[in-house]
């Protein structure tokens, strides 16, 4: 059984670079079910496992709310949790919103708000969890039983999704049948059957921009969504536009511009933590994409935020060059 204090031991037992620690939030509410949580923790738990040291990726999971402290959630469960104001700089893979019964209270409270705006701004997925919406009566088993295998489906979906991204379709399989006693392929493969070849290729570009701080490839993302890589390069452009590499690219100057934007990390640091090797990598992109160095574009952004200077419709970013597609 997951344990909120065990959770936490583990996420502060871990260390590494970026590229081998993935921070995970679940973020909880009073009444909020608890189901969800523990089936995905313990499927993150089992998947880091399995890697082992052949995978560069672990991940550490985190229980906040937005007071901190004990939490009541359903069934009188209580959970000691972070406090949301507390993470303000760090950065998650993923974020899980356990809402319970109130959901819109967690979306327009202006704690939770306000916190998940920031979460967003750095492209972090953000996963709701399904609540326990109806409250029945001891004659109504059969409503409860329906309410929780869906609730139980919505999240091996959700933990599946994650680790396949991360670490491939065979880990998180594994994962969650060792950690779910119950039918792990007929509920993942409703997910499969109902997934377009243009649903797979959206997937793709997802988890381009969740892995674009690690050393990836196409060949990489289009084994994460179960595709072959000819047919990710052939409909990639159709579906959104822009080739993988040039999508990847895309994504690591987005992350790159926000860390110039909200750390003094120097130019080296962040290259290396959006998946480049070296600050000269990162003043090649910047300035063919935006016209700037990466100094001059953290000076850009402060005095715009400072209200010295306007925002220009020319200064949006230009389309990454074709011959940068060799640096993905």
């Amino acid at each position: 059984m997951f344990v909120a204090e065990n959770a936490r031991q583990r996420a502060d037992g871990y260390r590494g670079s970026v590229s081998s620690f993935q921070r995970i939030a679940f973020v909880l509410t009073d009444a909020c079910d608890l189901l969800g949580v523990t089936v995905v923790a313990e499927a993150l738990e089992c998947a880091s496992e399995l890697a082992g040291v052949q995978h560069a990726c672990k991940y550490g999971v985190q229980l906040l709310s937005a007071n901190g402290g004990l939490v009541k959630c359903h069934r009188s469960l209580v959970v000691s949790t972070g406090k949301l104001g507390d993470t303000i700089g760090t950065r998650f893979a993923c974020v899980f919103v356990a809402a319970g019964p109130n959901v819109d209270e967690v979306c327009n409270g202006l704690s939770h708000a306000a916190w998940l705006q920031r979460v967003r701004a750095t492209a972090t997925p953000v996963r709701f969890l399904a609540a326990d919406t109806v409250h029945v009566s001891e004659r109504d088993r059969v409503v409860e039983e329906s309410q929780a295998k869906a609730r139980l489906s919505g999240a091996i979906k959700a933990a599946f999704e994650v680790i396949r991204d991360d670490m491939g379709e065979s880990i998180a399989r594994e994962a969650l049948h060792r950690t779910v006693s119950v039918h792990v392929d007929t509920i993942l493969s409703s997910t499969d059957a109902g997934m377009t070849t243009a649903d797979k290729v959206r997937a793709a570009g997802q988890w381009l921009r969740n892995n674009c701080h690690r050393p990836v490839s196409v060949a990489d993302a289009a084994h994460a969504c179960a595709m072959s890589q000819r047919t990710l390069l052939r409909y990639f452009q159709a579906c959104l536009g822009t080739s993988p590499s040039e999508y990847l690219q895309r994504a690591r100057l987005d992350l790159a511009c926000v860390l110039l934007a909200e750390t003094s990390l120097p130019a080296d640091k962040i290259a290396r933590r959006v998946g480049l090797t070296d600050g000269g990598r990162l003043g090649k992109l910047f300035r063919r994409c935006l016209g700037k160095s990466p100094t001059e574009y953290r000076a850009w952004q402060h005095a715009r935020t400072n209200g010295l200077q306007p925002v220009h419709a020319n200064e949006r970013p230009r389309e990454v060059p074709a011959d940068m597609e060799a640096a993905a």
